[in-house]
């Protein structure tokens, strides 16, 4: 027995949900430097304290991957105090566990509040995202898109 299927079975196929759209917030390279200071710290800190947990690469992946947006904003920008590194929204959660590594492993409070600040405020820049384009697979912010309005916050000794 042949079984058909009618017109209106093949047509009513679900549309597919929509992609959740990734936010990036910039970053500068001073601010860089000191998400890579807390991010080292909280890997010793964890390491120290806890050498059961054992060894995860996932701090120092993220890093690399901020290092190699820098050198392609560098590439756009040739004013370093003006370059401005894309930051995943994903990757605040890799701060708040630092954060957390660094306050219950006996870090440095200097280190913890330095990481505090830089959640704060990359929590303050969402909603101001711009266009970001990929160049060889890395993300940097589209040059032609306009530039976030700057969110003001207190300077930390050593932050330009």
């Amino acid at each position: 027995m042949l079984f058909r299927r009618s017109r209106a079975q093949g047509a009513a196929r679900p549309t597919p949900a929509p992609l959740p759209r990734v936010e990036y917030v910039p970053m500068s390279l001073a601010e860089l430097a000191v998400y890579e200071r807390v991010m080292l710290h909280a890997d010793e800190r964890r390491r120290i304290r806890r050498p059961d947990i054992g060894y995860s690469g996932h701090r120092q992946e993220t890093i690399g991957r901020l290092y190699r947006s820098a050198g392609a904003a560098s590439a756009t920008e040739p004013d370093p105090e003006k370059v401005r590194i894309p930051l995943q929204k994903a990757s605040f959660l890799a701060l708040e566990f630092a954060i957390y590594d660094i306050e219950n492993y006996g870090g440095s409070p200097e280190i913890a509040r330095e990481a505090h600040h830089l959640l704060n405020r990359f929590n303050a820049l969402l909603g101001q995202q711009r266009a970001v384009i990929h160049m060889g697979g890395t993300p940097v912010f589209d040059s032609d898109a306009p530039a976030p309005v700057s969110v003001d916050h207190p300077v930390l000794p050593g932050w330009q």
